[in-house]
């Protein structure tokens, strides 16, 4: 079981997920995935005209957790109607990345593999102004 995102954590990470045109699910995919409805997600992590309560808090982390780590899949049915389906085995998907990060001795390279849906790290606008 995953341990919940805490919530001002949980609200820039689906914002961020939420606005990216191919992060690879749709809204209504995802909401249906966290058990929610797609017009609370949206006032919550998007419009935030509604609180961020504790249950939607653990079933979009969870469903965050599951999407990015591979768990799930999308599937299509003949009618070409899509549905949310959990793997037996985890498939993550991987790629390539390259990014800056602001440190006390200044900007670093980050070079490396990490999920593709994974929207947890900071920007370098977020940590330009943070710093």
């Amino acid at each position: 079981m995953y341990k919940a995102v805490p919530k001002v954590e949980l609200k820039k990470v689906i914002y961020r997920f939420l606005k990216d045109p191919e992060r690879g699910i749709s809204m209504n995919l995802f909401a249906e995935l966290a058990g929610i409805s797609a017009g609370h997600l949206k006032d919550v992590f998007l419009y935030q005209t509604e609180p961020l309560t504790e249950m939607v808090q653990r079933r979009v982390s969870h469903a965050y957790h599951s999407w990015v780590n591979g768990e799930v899949a999308i599937m299509q049915n003949r009618d070409r109607t899509k549905f949310v389906d959990y793997r037996k085995e985890a498939k993550p998907i991987l790629k390539k990345t390259m990014g800056l990060t602001l440190t006390k001795d200044g900007l670093k390279i980050d070079l490396g593999v990490k999920p593709k849906y994974d929207y947890s790290k900071s920007t370098l606008d977020e940590q330009l102004e943070r710093g």
